[in-house]
C-alpha cells in the first residue's frame, strides 16, 4: 500500500506559505464585504483549537469550527465563509506532478493507494479539492482518504493506527510519503511502517525562498506611486498649535497637548456623534464611561460638548469575567479566550474566584504531571470545583446586579454605551452574555482603541481599529487617582482595592490630562473662531498618527517622562504592580539577540528608530525571518562535548548581535562537560554572561562561576588567552526536576584576534 500526505506533498499551494491562502480569501467577495483580514482567520483557528481541547481534549477541528469564532456573525454566514475558504483552497491548489506519477505507477503495479492527512477540512471537502486538481486517472486509483477531523485524532497520535486496522494490510507492506518529519516519518515508522521524509528542497534553497517570501510582503512599499493608492497626511490642528502658547520642551504638554489630546479630541467627536445617531433611531441612551482608565475620557467629552456627557461607573474586565459563570461552558469559554503567551495558572484560578489555598492543590497536582496546562484543565471541570465556581460567581452576580441597577439606574429597553480606552471589548462582551436578556437592555461599547480579533463583540465600535498596538502609557495617563474595583459589598456599593501606583506616578498624569483638556478648549475656540468643520475622517488619520507616533517614535523627553510607569492590572502576584517599559532591561537583553524586533516599543525606541523600525515592520508584515537573517557577521567558536566515554567536538559560527557581541546556545544535558578553545581564536575577549536557560528563556541559573580556566587570565569580563590551547571549560550543572530543555546562552565579543586566526 502506498499512502501519501496530501498537502505540500501531493497537492501544492501557488502561494508562498499556508497562511498566504488567508491572505488570497481576503480577496473573496464573501469575505472582502465583511472586512476579514488574514490575521483574524488565523486568530480564529487558534481560538477554535483551544475551545475544542477544553471541550472534547482533543486538538482536532474543522472549517465550521473555525467560522464559528466569529461569534458576531450568524450561522449562515459562518457557513458561507467556509465555503469560500474550501472554494479559494480549490483555486489555488495544484497537483505536483512527481507525486502523480508516483501514483500512477503505484497504481499500474497493482498497489493500493490511500491518502493521509492531518487537516481541518473533512473527508468530503479534501475529495473536491483533490477532484478539481487531480488528473482522472490519478484520482480514480485512490481507494481511501483519511482526514484528522473525521477521527478526531492526528498522525503523530492515533490516525496511523486506525488506518492499519482498517486496510488490515501488515505495517511493514505500508509505505507513507509526507513532508512533516514528525508526522509523516517518525510517527509511522515507530508503528513498524516504512516511510519517507519528503524534503521539498535543500536547507539553502529553503532558506532563500523564505527570504524572497519575505521581500514580497515588503515590495508594496517600492510600487509606483500610481500602483498604491496616496493616502493624504492630515494634519488638521496645526493652525491651533501655531496660536497655542506652547512649552515645546516641557514632556508634559508633548504629550499631552500635542499627542493626546488630539487622540480625546477626535474620541469625543466620534462618541458624541454616534450617541446622536442612536438617538435620532429612537433609541433612550444612557453612556457610562468605565473607571479608572475612562476618567479622562469623560472629562475630554465635556470639554468638547461644554456639557456633562454620560456617568462615571466602576466596572472593569474582572468584575465582569467573574459574574459570567453559570455552565462548564462559560468557564471554557474564557479559558479559551486567553491566548498562550499570556496564560498564568494563578490569574485563571483567581478570575474563576478559587480561593488561593484550593489553587495551590490544584497546581501542586497539575505540576506532577506531563502536561500541567491540560491536567490543570481537566482538574477544573470536577463536579465539586464547577459547583464551587458555580457559587461564587452567582454570589458576585448578584452583587455585581446590585450595583449596576442603583448606580446606573437602568431600565428596560435602554441603549447603554460603555466608553473605554479599549482593547478588545472583553468587559462589554461579558455584561451583554449575563446581562442583556435579563435585563432587557443593548451593551454598546465605544472605544479608542480596538483590536480586530474575530470574537470581537458585533456592536462595538472604535475610533481606531488595529491589530496591535501597545497602549499602556495612554491609559495610564486616563486613569483616576483610586485603587481598582474588585467586588461589590451586599448593598451593590463598589469595594475598593488599595491605591498601589506612586503619587509621582499620579501626579505626571494630573499634568498630562490638564493639559489634553486645555487643547480640546483651545481647539474647539480657534475652530468656531474660524468657522472649520472637519471630517471625521480626517480627525480619526490625525488621532491615529498622533497615537502611533507616540507608540512607536516617541522622543527622549517621553522616555524620561514615562521612565518609572507602572500598571497595577496584573492579578495572580500579591504586589500586582508592573513597571510599563524598562528601558536598562530592554538594553541588556538587546546584546544577545541579532534583532530587537521582540522588545516593547519603548525599549526598541530607546536603541534608536532603526530598532524601533525593525520591530514594526516585522509585526506589521508578519515576516518569517530567522534570527540568523538580520546580519551576516559571523566569529568562529570550537568546542567540545563531553561525558565519560561519549565526546564530540563542534566547529560553530556565532552570530553577530544588535550591539556589538556575538551570541551562541549550547546544549544542556546532566553530566554533560561543554570546553570552549577560546584561545585558538582570540587572544583578547569579553564575556558578557553565560547563563543556563529553559526552552522558554526563562533564566534559570548565574553559569559563570561554574567556568574553569586553562591558560586564561580574567579580569572582571575581560579574558586574556595565554595561547592557542587556552580552554575555558563549564562544568556539568546539576538541575534538580529539570522536566524539559535547557542550553546554555553565551554572549561575548572578541577584542584581539589570535594572528593566525586573523
Amino acid at each position: 500500500m502506498l499512502s501519501l500526505d496530501c498537502f505540500d506533498t501531493l497537492l501544492w499551494r501557488k502561494t508562498a506559505t499556508p497562511r498566504d491562502v488567508f491572505a488570497a480569501l481576503s480577496a473573496h467577495p464573501a469575505v472582502s464585504s465583511l472586512g476579514i483580514t488574514p490575521q483574524q482567520r488565523m486568530s480564529a483557528a487558534a481560538r477554535a483549537y483551544r475551545a475544542k481541547l477544553l471541550e472534547t481534549g482533543s486538538r482536532q477541528i474543522d472549517i465550521g469550527d473555525i467560522y464559528r469564532s466569529f461569534s458576531s456573525l450568524s450561522a449562515e454566514t459562518q457557513a458561507q465563509l467556509a465555503e469560500a475558504e474550501v472554494e479559494t483552497e480549490a483555486n489555488i491548489c495544484f497537483a505536483f506532478f512527481p507525486c502523480v506519477e508516483l501514483i500512477r505507477q503505484a497504481h499500474a503495479r497493482g498497489i493500493k493507494i490511500i491518502i493521509v492527512s492531518d487537516m481541518y477540512l473533512r473527508e468530503g471537502e479534501l475529495r473536491r479539492l483533490l477532484t478539481r486538481n487531480l488528473p482522472a486517472d490519478a484520482m480514480q486509483a485512490i481507494s481511501k482518504i483519511y482526514c484528522s477531523v473525521d477521527y478526531g485524532t492526528a498522525k503523530s497520535d492515533a490516525l496511523f493506527p486506525i488506518v492499519i486496522k482498517e486496510c488490515d494490510v501488515p505495517a511493514s507492506q505500508i509505505l507513507h510519503i509526507g513532508d512533516n518529519e514528525a508526522a509523516d516519518a517518525l510517527a509511522p515508522h515507530k508503528l513498524g511502517m516504512r516511510a519517507l521524509h519528503f524534503l521539498q528542497f535543500d536547507r539553502e534553497v529553503a532558506d532563500f525562498l523564505r527570504l524572497q517570501h519575505a521581500a514580497t510582503s515588503l515590495a508594496v512599499l517600492g510600487q509606483a506611486a500610481q500602483e498604491t493608492p496616496a493616502l493624504p497626511r492630515y494634519s488638521p490642528f496645526r493652525p491651533v498649535f501655531s496660536v497655542a502658547e506652547l512649552q515645546p520642551y516641557a514632556p508634559e504638554t508633548m504629550i499631552g497637548y500635542m499627542s493626546f489630546g488630539p487622540v480625546l479630541y477626535a474620541y469625543a467627536r466620534f462618541l458624541m456623534d454616534e450617541v446622536e445617531q442612536l438617538q435620532r433611531q429612537g433609541k433612550r441612551v444612557k453612556v457610562f464611561f468605565l473607571l479608572r482608565d475612562g476618567y479622562l475620557l469623560s472629562r475630554a467629552c465635556e470639554a468638547y460638548a461644554r456639557k456633562p456627557v454620560g456617568n462615571l461607573v466602576r466596572l472593569r474586565k474582572l468584575i465582569a469575567v467573574a459574574a459570567s459563570f453559570r455552565t462548564r461552558a462559560d468557564v471554557d469559554h474564557y479559558i479559551s479566550g486567553i491566548r498562550p503567551e499570556h496564560y498564568n495558572f494563578h490569574v485563571v484560578a483567581e478570575q474563576l474566584l478559587l480561593p488561593r489555598e484550593l489553587t495551590e492543590v490544584l497546581l501542586q497536582i497539575a505540576h506532577q504531571s506531563a502536561d500541567p496546562q491540560a491536567t490543570f484543565h481537566q482538574l477544573l471541570h470536577d463536579k465539586d470545583i464547577l459547583g464551587l465556581i458555580f457559587k461564587n460567581s452567582s454570589a458576585y452576580r448578584d452583587r455585581l446586579k446590585r450595583y449596576m441597577l442603583k448606580e446606573m439606574e437602568l431600565e428596560q429597553g435602554d441603549t447603554i454605551i460603555l466608553a473605554d480606552t479599549g482593547y478588545t471589548g472583553v468587559t462589554q462582551d461579558y455584561l451583554t452574555r449575563t446581562f442583556s436578556e435579563e435585563l432587557n437592555v443593548d451593551i454598546l461599547g465605544r472605544y479608542v482603541l480596538a483590536s480586530d480579533e474575530p470574537d470581537r463583540p458585533s456592536n462595538s465600535k472604535s475610533l481606531i481599529t488595529t491589530s496591535w498596538c501597545d497602549h499602556s502609557l495612554f491609559e495610564q495617563s486616563c486613569t483616576f487617582r483610586e485603587g481598582a474595583v474588585k467586588d461589590y459589598d451586599l448593598e451593590g456599593e463598589p469595594v475598593l482595592e488599595e491605591i498601589r501606583l506612586s503619587d509621582e506616578q499620579y501626579q505626571k498624569v494630573t499634568d498630562i490630562q490638564a493639559e489634553c483638556l486645555r487643547f480640546i478648549h483651545d481647539a474647539k475656540t480657534f475652530f468656531a473662531k474660524s468657522g472649520v468643520t472637519h471630517d471625521y475622517s480626517i480627525l480619526q488619520r490625525a488621532a491615529h498618527a498622533a497615537l502611533f507616533r507616540h507608540v512607536y517614535m516617541p522622543v527622549e523627553a517621553e522616555l524620561d517622562y514615562f521612565r518609572n510607569f507602572q500598571h497595577d492590572k496584573d492579578m495572580g502576584t500579591p504586589d500586582r504592580r508592573k513597571t510599563i517599559y524598562d528601558l536598562k532591561t530592554g538594553l541588556k537583553h538587546a546584546r544577545g539577540v541579532p534583532s530587537p524586533h521582540r522588545l516593547g516599543t519603548y525599549e526598541a525606541r530607546g536603541l534608536g528608530l532603526d530598532a524601533a523600525f525593525s520591530g514594526l515592520m516585522q509585526r506589521a508584515f508578519q515576516l518569517d525571518l530567522a534570527p540568523e537573517d538580520m546580519n551576516v557577521r559571523f566569529s568562529p567558536l570550537k568546542i567540545w562535548l563531553g561525558r565519560e566515554q561519549e565526546s564530540k567536538a563542534f566547529s560553530l559560527r556565532v552570530p553577530h548581535t544588535h550591539d556589538g557581541y556575538f551570541s551562541v546556545t549550547l546544549p544542556y544535558a546532566s553530566g554533560v562537560t561543554v570546553k570552549m578553545f577560546l584561545g585558538e581564536h582570540y587572544e583578547w575577549l569579553q564575556i558578557d554572561k553565560i547563563e543556563l536557560l529553559s526552552r522558554d528563556g526563562r533564566v534559570r541559573r548565574d553559569a559563570s562561576g561554574s567556568l574553569d580556566l586553562d591558560g586564561i587570565n580574567r579580569e572582571g569580563e575581560i579574558y586574556r588567552c595565554q595561547s592557542q590551547a587556552s580552554v575555558a571549560t563549564i562544568r556539568p550543572v546539576d538541575l534538580q526536576q529539570a522536566s524539559m530543555p535547557h542550553y546554555y546562552h553565551i554572549v561575548f565579543r572578541p577584542l584581539v584576534l589570535r594572528a593566525q586566526a586573523a
